[in-house]
């Protein structure tokens, strides 16, 4: 009998052993990171301004107590993992952590996996998705004080959680263009994909907050008054049914309650077919005292870039949007003079036409023997012009002429479409319009965004240095003007039309 119950204890020692290493083969420790709390983005309306700080707080910090719940995905099941993981180690400013995932045991770790995590609200698995319930309690037994959602995905072999908004934005700006006063309740866009609005708030013109409320399931939101020629703004959040995917609107209409009565909209910009998760949607609807429709004055559908005939004299037709850019108001890419990609960082050291970084030595596009080889070329050839790579033959980078014309033959002025900043050329002769957003400039980071705005030419003058291209530039607070600037900079580039229509 004592043989038997010490070869049982031994038996029970060895298994326990065993199961002990088995948890500690299928523990992976993590680095979490907290976005920023601007929403962590220089693309278009993902960050909001203008916004007073206690009608849109967007301040994600982890706090003691707070969990994740795993999730992992493999061959297309998805598995959850046997308990939430709890935070350790959090810095100063609650944007770090780190977390320990015991992988579920029905995983094999030989094989490659993808992680999910979310925190900020309850999910759980919906066939072969992750879905997120409608709810801002914090994944916690003890804490139930709220936080924005967040979540994250890696793959096998990643140690870094990178956590990012579940939600996305919705900034609607409702002008009232009639002559009577309106009351307004916003009942959200006809989508493909089940989402839910979760709160709503509502900012008069003059800032002041007049409602907020938790609404679910696709809720109408307060009511707003908005008085003849006044303005307000109605800022929602909403919750994607599922994590994975972001939210398609299909012929997207604006359901709303106008004094108390139901209206649609005509069709809104198919610019906002997509809404990515973590980012801001500044649209703008107008009233005018029978229907509601929707502010764009640049483009006739949602299908860019659209050829823009202003009447000049020279018979040139713009582009209503940047290289790099998917509607008028995105910001685009950045591209030195005379590269044809974009680039993350912009120096003198990896400029293309600089050998070894030496503004004294260039390569191509030089007239003076003090600044490189001589090769007289004063114009992008196709091959260096960055409208023509990326947008095919029928595109080209403006001369500086061209520049010029549209500046003299256009009403200029600084203004706001749909949030963005930028100059609006409105034409003389026959009234359409371009806008150029304030995308900044790029030189050791990126400078100026939403308060600059600067365009390359394709050529540049004589009389000028070599190591300097011609730019088309403005200000929120300066005006509009031209100027050289360093090549190795980088700019925005608005093309011009050079095809047959």
């Amino acid at each position: 009998m004592k043989k038997f119950s010490l070869l049982l204890l031994l038996l029970t020692m060895v298994l326990l052993t065993s199961c002990e290493e088995d948890i500690e083969k299928r523990q992976v420790t993590f680095t979490a990171t907290m976005p920023s709390d601007d929403l962590s983005s220089s693309r278009l309306g993902s960050i909001i301004s203008g916004m007073p700080a206690n009608g849109f707080n967007l301040k994600a910090q982890w706090k003691e107590g707070d969990e994740i719940q795993i999730f992992v995905r493999q061959d297309g099941i998805i598995y959850q993992a046997e308990s939430p993981a709890a935070i350790n180690d959090i810095s100063s400013d609650g944007k770090l952590c780190s977390f320990m995932v015991t992988l579920p045991k029905s995983v094999n770790r030989d094989k490659d996996y993808e992680i999910i995590g979310v925190t900020g609200v309850e999910a759980q698995i919906d066939v072969s998705n992750v879905v997120a319930l409608c709810t801002m309690n914090r994944v916690s037994a003890e804490r139930f004080d709220e936080i924005f959602p967040m979540w994250f995905t890696c793959k096998k072999g990643s140690n870094q959680a990178k956590f990012r908004h579940l939600c996305t934005y919705e900034v609607l700006n409702v002008n009232n263009v009639s002559d009577a006063s309106i009351t307004f309740k916003h009942s959200g866009f006809q989508a493909l994909s089940r989402w839910y609005i979760y709160s709503t708030s509502i900012l008069l013109s003059d800032g002041s907050i007049v409602g907020e409320q938790d609404v679910k399931n696709d809720a109408e939101s307060d009511e707003i008054t908005i008085p003849a020629g006044g303005t307000g703004t109605i800022v929602s959040w909403y919750i994607p049914h599922t994590i994975i995917a972001d939210v398609t609107i299909d012929n997207a209409k604006l359901k709303a309650v106008v004094n108390g009565k139901d209206v649609t909209s005509i069709d809104a910009m198919t610019s906002y077919k997509t809404q990515a998760r973590g980012n801001a949607y500044y649209m703008e609807v107008n009233w005018d005292g029978t229907a509601l429709y929707f502010s764009n004055e640049f483009c006739p559908d949602g299908n860019h870039p659209h050829i823009i005939d202003l009447g000049l004299p020279t018979g040139t037709k713009w582009a209503c949007c940047n290289v790099g850019a998917n509607i008028p108001i995105e910001y685009g890419d950045y591209f030195a003079w005379g590269e044809t990609a974009p680039k993350s960082y912009f120096a003198k050291y990896n400029y293309k036409w600089y050998s070894n970084g030496d503004d004294h030595n260039i390569t191509k596009y030089c007239f003076n023997s003090n600044f490189g080889t001589v090769d007289n070329r004063t114009e992008l050839e196709p091959e260096d012009d960055a409208a023509f790579v990326n947008w095919g033959s029928e595109w080209r980078m403006p001369s500086i002429r061209q520049l010029y014309e549209l500046k003299d033959n256009c009403t200029t002025k600084w203004t706001n479409v749909n949030g963005v900043g930028g100059f609006l050329f409105k034409s003389n002769t026959n009234g359409r319009a371009i806008f150029l957003p304030a995308a900044g400039w790029a030189y050791n980071g990126v400078h100026d965004i939403g308060g600059d705005g600067r365009y390359w030419s394709c050529d540049y003058d004589y009389d000028v240095r070599p190591d300097l291209g011609y730019i088309l530039a403005f200000q929120s607070q300066g005006g509009l003007t031209g100027y050289y600037c360093n090549r190795y900079y980088g700019s925005s580039i608005r093309p011009v039309f050079v095809g047959q229509e």
